[in-house]
């Protein structure tokens, strides 16, 4: 009979080495959690960021029961508690999440004999993510290497069909940016259009919805003109495309590839545009008011991603192989708005024949909208201090999750040289660079948040700390202020008053 575990509550726990001096950032600052499990019964695990392990009778070289530990780095600020660069061979790589696999009885030589097979949810579907393996290295750090395709083929589906319906909205719309109708992003989220029955009544016939709307009636004032009828699109062709929007906008880089390809198109645009917008105002000036007005749309912070760190020392281990099994449809909630006939699978799916660490990770070189950047760090103290050769710098980029070392270093001079002299990032990328190092018993740290330029020079200034205080820091995922995590924002329409002149008619929303 096939089982699923929950693991309510972390198991966790510290493990010192006498012979390694400890470092703010290592992977004992995960969660670890256990799972006894018996090796003759089929046995699906359920972790606390909801993925699913499923181990088939007979998978290990031994009977009986069998503890498991697991740990993972989901959120920007796992991965950085973790220090788990995000590179394979030096090249940047934007990750997925990360999952670790084992056996937790060290003593005893334990054999996999059949595939596992993992499924690890997501905010999106991202079709450049692949599987990596994590290789130790000599220095400590993780080499992501040989990477495979993970099985995401409900999730690709759905994808190539919204994006294939999508096509019939990008005449007049994109998912970030106005054009001749409003941007898509969030849309859910607007006017009457939290009812997906309305949105497709609306695109079915737009005249006649719009005739009792007062919502869409503004948009045709604002954009000047109505929509396109699809009365042939379906309930179901307008889900795909509302999903399709969704994952694009949580996607990092979607909005970026989506300027990539909008510029080479738009220049011609922009000019005839500002004679337009020139004309315009010379004839119109004194009749429209000169303070905009209408609907604003802003972003408000909300709950930052979750993250599951080690907490307290000797908790004991929970014995969860007797808990009751779950229901598959319980599960539905880790399909994030994807329909896939079997519930319990994870947006990436891939089996892994050895144990150890894996990453859902694409490479950030040749990505649409990325540039080789050139990023130079100054640290100050660093040569009074005379701690050169024991400094570390980090690169850190949470949306993306993506952690990088610097690795050159000439005079003084501290750069990334990971393709061609510099870095692939995205450009106005919010990043925080990190060093810290250590002399004799004292550690020193420095942090600095930035936005990411074409060229540029980083001045970190190091202070001196303990490590106590580095991973209380990391703990609550902020440090100096320095938010850790992804920040999320909840969009929200406020209103603008015209006054006593109609508003100017524009392309901002």
């Amino acid at each position: 009979m096939k089982r699923i575990i929950l693991l309510l509550s972390p198991v966790v726990f510290f493990s010192c080495m006498s012979n390694k001096k400890p470092e703010p950032f290592d992977e004992n600052m995960l969660a670890s959690q256990l799972f006894t499990i018996n090796t003759e019964k089929e046995t699906t695990l359920k972790t606390l960021h909801g993925s699913l392990v499923t181990i088939d009778a007979g998978s290990f070289s031994i009977d009986g029961q069998l503890t498991l530990e697991i740990r993972e780095a989901f959120s920007a600020a796992e991965i950085l508690a973790a220090g788990l660069i995000t590179e394979s061979n030096g090249k940047p790589l934007r990750s997925g999440g990360m999952i670790y696999i084992n056996t937790a009885e060290k003593d005893t030589a334990v054999t996999l004999l059949k595939p596992i097979k993992v499924s690890i949810p997501n905010d999106y579907y991202d079709p450049g993510m692949q599987i990596f393996k994590g290789a130790e290295t000599d220095s400590g750090t993780i080499n992501w290497t040989a990477p495979e395709p993970a099985d995401t083929t409900p999730q690709m589906k759905n994808w190539i069909i919204g994006k294939t319906h999508f096509a019939k909205c990008t005449p007049c719309h994109s998912i970030f940016t106005d054009g001749t109708g409003p941007a898509l992003t969030g849309v859910e989220t607007r006017g009457p259009w939290k009812d997906r029955k309305k949105i497709h009544e609306y695109i079915s016939n737009p005249a006649s919805f719009m005739a009792g709307d007062p919502y869409t009636q503004d948009l045709k004032r604002k954009f000047g003109s109505m929509m396109t009828a699809f009365p042939d699109l379906g309930q179901d062709g307008v889900n795909a495309i509302l999903d399709y929007i969704k994952n694009e906008t949580n996607r990092p880089g979607a909005k970026e590839e989506e300027k990539w390809k909008r510029d080479s198109l738009t220049k011609v645009w922009e000019k005839e545009s500002r004679t337009r917008d020139s004309i315009s105002n010379q004839s119109d000036s004194g009749f429209y008011n000169s303070t905009p007005c209408g609907n604003d749309t802003i972003y408000i912070s909300t709950k930052n991603e979750q993250s599951f760190f080690n907490m307290e020392e000797d908790i004991p281990a929970m014995d969860t192989a007797e808990r009751e099994p779950v229901s598959p449809e319980s599960l539905e909630g880790l399909r994030r708005g994807f329909t896939d006939p079997n519930p319990t699978n994870g947006m990436y799916d891939f089996e892994i024949k050895t144990l150890g660490w894996y990453n859902v990770d694409a490479y950030v070189e040749g990505y649409p909208g990325t540039v080789n950047v050139k990023l130079e760090v100054l640290v100050s103290s660093a040569t009074e201090l005379k701690m050169e050769q024991n400094l570390h710098i980090y690169l850190f980029i949470p949306r993306n999750k993506m952690l990088s070392v610097l690795n050159a270093e000439s005079n003084g001079r501290y750069y990334f040289d990971k393709i061609k002299d510099g870095i692939p990032l995205f450009l106005d990328e919010r990043a925080i660079l990190f060093a810290f190092g250590s002399k004799g018993r004292k550690m020193y740290y420095g942090i600095n948040e930035f936005r990411i330029k074409k060229e540029q020079i980083i001045e970190i200034n190091i202070k001196e700390t303990t490590e106590e205080k580095i991973r209380a820091a990391l703990y609550s995922s902020k440090i100096e202020g320095i938010e850790l995590g992804i920040e999320k924002k909840e969009e929200v329409i406020i209103e603008r008053d015209c006054g006593d002149k109609p508003a100017r008619p524009d392309s901002s929303q």
